[in-house]
């Protein structure tokens, strides 16, 4: 096996017990989990994986035009830097075979399961019980649901969607092969995904509508492709790649974040940058279907300079009114205008709170996670629920969302988690359960933040729950690393 990433923890110590672990999830978070636990010595592990290979979104996602949003040196494991990306922001394929190079060079298919889709979680008071959708049964001491909060697709609410005779399918189970060439396409859809998946069909000439009920703001960041020779300067010099990551963490992390929870230069400068983008299009009407009503940052950042070039193209007609049903022939607006389709592309989103869900969680006492959280959604640190030992979660409520490096913030909690397990191995704590009173003083700090943040001017977005509260942390992704670098076990209840 290769040698894996540093980490703080001590294998010196002889342990108390050998716990075993379960992480849902062969996706970067599962991933790096998976390494950074072998690497602590707690090597008695496995990974349950619904599909066939490792990946998660990146494996999931084929839509034409994918890519990351966040610079590619910045997104990735600091301890397996990839020198070889071909362009800023990588492109989806580029990911995923990165994905793969990981799980190969770490030896992780070893301690992998795949089609093996967790179905039921049951802690019985000492130790999880876990079901899998190919029949299998595993008890475990810890459970690690690295799911991702974005892995359940979301679809619109329309009326008759079901008697369209023509093609219909979400950007994230994009069917493979499909000619659109000669198709009449409809996407409906104006986030990343949307964005990304409009500029690239537009550009092949597709007759396209695009339904664009709330337009966004797009940030002008071109997605340079990198030059052979710039590559192979990187690959002989690895630390200007990482400089490069450095300076792009640094970007995102103290302009990026620091705009959205405060005012400032920051917020001024990306709003301008916004306008001044927007400002670009020559066309007044399309111009004016494009223009936001909400505030620039208010939702997460789409990243392009090909969308507004891409929707001037001839073959692009931007639909601003409401889509009221579908028909057998396509989509009827509320104008009244019957807009035949053969082809409806759903860039619609995930469930953005879906977390560890579908899997049904329960507890000693018989109680669901989902239940519990109808009633509030929460985690301590965005990682531990009460009531619920020896569960963790990776990006949990009020973790960092937004314009910056998931596999960042995640390496702070896969981090965090690898303390928590090593300090009950090492002292002979069977279980810990973050207490009610510690998430509530965590929440409190999350939401006395909000009045500052850009979510308070009045915007709808993914980041919102039901009642207009942000799930997201509303600090700077280092505060958060703060928060997680040393557990309080002040903070937990635990037990031999």
């Amino acid at each position: 096996m290769a040698n894996g990433p540093a980490t703080n923890t001590s294998r010196d110590k002889k342990p108390a017990y050998r716990p075993r672990t379960a992480i849902i999830g062969a996706g970067a978070a599962g991933m790096m989990q998976a390494i950074k636990l072998r690497e602590a010595g707690l090597d008695n592990l496995v990974i349950y994986e619904k599909a066939n290979e490792v990946g998660g979104t990146w494996r999931e996602n084929r839509y034409p035009g994918i890519a990351c949003d966040v610079p590619a040196h910045h997104y990735n494991y600091s301890f397996e830097h990839n020198p070889g990306w071909s362009h800023r922001l990588a492109l989806g394929p580029e990911i995923q075979s990165y994905m793969i190079r990981i799980a190969d060079k770490y030896d992780l298919r070893r301690d992998i399961v795949f089609g093996a889709k967790v179905t039921k979680a049951d802690f019985d008071g000492q130790q999880w019980h876990l079901e899998m959708s190919n029949g299998q049964r595993d008890t475990v001491d810890f459970l690690i649901a690295a799911t991702g909060p974005l892995h359940v697709p979301a679809f619109p609410d329309i009326e008759g969607i079901h008697s369209f005779k023509g093609t219909k399918f979400h950007t994230a189970e994009w069917l493979d092969g499909i000619d659109l060439s000669e198709k009449r396409v409809g996407i409906i859809g104006s986030g990343s995904t949307g964005t990304q998946a409009i500029s690239a069909i537009a550009n092949q000439g597709v007759n396209l509508k695009a339904f664009i009920r709330t337009p966004q703001w797009v940030f002008p960041l071109p997605n340079r492709r990198f030059g052979k020779t710039e590559r192979a300067i990187v690959r002989a010099f690895p630390f200007i790649g990482r400089m490069a990551g450095s300076f792009y963490g640094w970007f995102f992390e103290r302009v990026f974040a620091e705009a959205v929870i405060k005012e400032g230069w920051q917020r001024k400068f990306l709003s301008a940058m916004c306008k001044w983008h927007l400002g670009r299009v020559k066309d007044p009407v399309l111009r004016e279907k494009l223009t936001p009503t909400d505030e620039p940052l208010c939702k997460r950042m789409v990243m392009s300079t090909l969308f507004y070039p891409a929707v001037a193209r001839p073959n692009v007609e931007i639909v601003r009114d409401g889509i009221v049903r579908a028909t057998e022939k396509g989509l009827l607006d509320e104008s009244g205008h019957l807009h035949e389709l053969d082809v409806i592309i759903f860039a619609t989103g995930f469930h953005a709170r879906a977390y560890h869900r579908p899997i049904e969680l329960t507890n000693a006492r018989g109680e669901s996670l989902t239940e519990v959280w109808k009633k509030q959604t929460g985690a301590h640190l965005s990682v531990h629920v009460p009531g619920f030992p020896n569960f963790m979660l990776v990006g949990g409520p009020h973790s960092p969302r937004g314009n910056f490096s998931a596999i960042a913030y995640s390496e702070a909690i896969v981090d965090h988690i690898v303390k928590i397990i090593r300090y009950c191995a090492d002292n002979g704590f069977h279980s810990i359960e973050a207490r009610p009173e510690a998430m509530a003083q965590f929440r409190e700090r999350v939401l006395s933040a909000v009045p500052k943040t850009i979510w308070n001017t009045g915007c709808k977005n993914w980041y919102l729950d039901e009642k207009g509260m942000p799930e997201n942390w509303t600090g700077t992704p280092d505060e958060y690393r703060d928060i997680l670098r040393d557990p309080n076990y002040q903070e937990f209840n635990l037990a031999t």
